[in-house]
């Protein structure tokens, strides 16, 4: 009866993601960044607005003012897009490059807006949009750590949009408020999602584990997996050619053993010593 245990094989820790996926990550570090400080400093500006001190719920701004704000953020916010967008691995550029080009004409309406109503409705168009588009995001990039945060992000613009669509006889200042809540969130959501991407990354530049290539990782798995059959190849045509050699050796050893003078059956003379 054996007493041997049953044999286990060490494996690799799950919850540790691949040296390659994090230096992918830590890519985006500085757009995330630079999008979470614009997100935030727009949401402080908008949600600490001085309200009118006997009704805060009123309109204590024009739409003019209202409008000139989101402009003013949603042209540096699709500038930081276009940064992010170039940092990202191919598989997602073009959601994030999506999120930028749908920032073009919703500063087109804002600049037509002239009702509380025509603004609510090209803030919550782009809020539902880019919310899609950032979750569109998430899904290429679930094999990252930390991709939740795009996530995130996505849900916080999906419910503004939901919130401006059905806030009706909400009023300019009410409608930079919501928007402003929303950014703000998201803005905060970036910049520690940004922080830990690159303070991963510079750990792993510690260890001297950051890959070089990071934008096409599947390419080089197959690359990987044909070099080691290509080495093969060699070793296996000369283990046939040593197999041909031996057959050949051993025909040729034995044809001179039928044709051995010492054999009866050989047919070659045999001369006798006087």
């Amino acid at each position: 009866m054996s007493t041997e245990g049953p044999r286990t094989e060490s494996t690799a820790p799950r919850n540790e993601a691949a040296p390659q996926a994090i230096a992918a990550a830590s890519r985006l570090g500085w757009p995330m960044v630079v999008r979470g400080i614009l997100g935030v400093a727009f949401g402080i500006v908008t949600v600490f607005w001085p309200r009118d001190s006997s009704n805060p719920l009123q309109l204590s701004l024009p739409t003019e003012v209202v409008d000139h704000l989101a402009i003013g953020y949603l042209i540096l916010f699709a500038v930081a897009l276009v940064f992010q967008a170039v940092r990202s691995p191919l598989n997602v550029r073009t959601a994030i490059f999506g999120q930028a080009v749908i920032a073009i004409p919703a500063i087109v309406f804002l600049f037509l807006a002239d009702q509380p109503a025509e603004l609510r409705a090209a803030l919550s168009i782009w809020a539902l949009l880019h919310g899609a588009l950032e979750f569109w995001a998430y899904r290429q990039l679930r094999s990252q750590p930390m991709a939740s945060d795009f996530l995130i992000a996505s849900g916080v613009h999906v419910l503004l949009g939901i919130i401006l669509v059905f806030g009706d006889g909400m009023e300019a200042l009410s409608i930079l408020g919501f928007t402003g809540a929303a950014t703000l969130i998201a803005g905060v959501i970036f910049i520690i999602g940004g922080y830990s991407r690159l303070s991963k990354g510079r750990q792993l530049a510690k260890r001297g584990a950051l890959p070089e290539e990071i934008d096409t990782p599947a390419e080089a798995a197959p690359s990987s997996i044909a070099d080691p059959a290509d080495a093969a190849r060699p070793s296996d045509t000369a283990t046939v050619e040593s197999t041909e050699s031996t057959g050949s050796a051993g025909e040729a050893d034995r044809t001179a053993d039928l044709e051995s003078p010492d054999d009866p059956d050989s047919d070659t003379p045999v001369k006798k010593e006087p």
